[in-house]
């Protein structure tokens, strides 16, 4: 069998990036498999699902456990993904900061439909308005960054509340709520209903429940842990949107939150 001769830096390169491809690729495959079973995962599945020899598979798994990024079971020989990952992710976590990530999407949504974008995060039972986008229009909304609002009747807050545990709606009702419009829920019973559709739909409406004459649409926006963490919406004055519109506008903060979502790491 003839030698394969390396003859260029370029082609070094090039093999060296498909080695470390290919290495990378058996990482994805045993984080995969430890994701679906807690006891880990053997060369054997590894090498099937990667379409690597079981040779090349251990020749990998050797270097990453090196480096801590692996560990291999010394009873049943499995391996599993190692604690320095747990590292790995911490930093990559302190990097992404969701006003940054959703910043370019709240202006493009803003500019599409020219109305006034919020982008807030959760803080105890409450929002906290973290970004903003104003209204191209004459009469805009009245919010700033820095203001708080009671999660169960704005359509951020419920966007986020939708997704909680259920403990976070009993602690909320144990609060008390109140009406500040004749449209707000005041009840658990009619907050879990509204909560319930805010699910199926994928995004929330707020139609006066905070401000009598301000309609919204709003989406959460999950972290790597599928944890709900923020919200975006599009709002505007009652007498601007329409039925039609809103629902437009709950569609398109669905799929922008989506996009904002997998850059906090969401795998949704």
């Amino acid at each position: 069998m003839a030698r394969r001769v390396i003859t260029t830096g370029e082609s070094k390169d090039k093999v060296a990036s498909s080695t470390v491809l290919k290495a990378l690729n058996v990482l994805h495959v045993l984080s995969e498999l430890c994701d679906q079973q807690l006891d880990g995962a053997s060369v054997s599945q590894i090498s099937r699902l990667s379409n690597e020899s079981p040779s090349s598979v251990c020749k990998h798994l050797a270097a990453f456990q090196k480096m801590g990024l692996v560990e291999q079971d010394s009873h049943t020989e499995r391996y599993r993904i190692g604690v320095y990952s747990l590292r790995l992710a911490a930093i990559a976590q302190k990097t992404l900061n969701v006003r940054d990530i959703a910043a370019p999407y709240l202006k493009k949504i803003a500019d599409q439909f020219g109305e006034t974008v919020h982008l807030v995060v959760r803080d105890g039972h409450q929002v906290v308005y973290v970004d903003k986008v104003e209204s191209s229009k004459t009469i805009r909304m009245h919010s700033q960054i820095g203001l708080r609002n009671p999660m169960y009747c704005t359509g951020v807050g419920k966007a986020i509340l939708a997704f909680s545990p259920l403990s976070l709606v009993d602690e909320i009702a144990a609060d008390g709520f109140t009406a500040y419009t004749p449209s707000t829920l005041v009840t658990r019973e009619d907050l879990l209903r509204d909560l319930e559709q805010i699910r199926r739909r994928g995004y929330s409406i707020d139609d006066g429940e905070h401000e009598s004459d301000v309609r919204c649409a709003a989406a959460p926006i999950f972290n790597h842990l599928n944890e709900p963490v923020a919200s975006l919406s599009i709002s505007g004055p009652k007498w601007r949107i329409n039925d039609s519109l809103l629902q437009e506008f709950g569609l398109t903060v669905h799929d922008v939150a989506l996009h904002i979502s997998r850059g906090l790491g969401c795998v949704q």
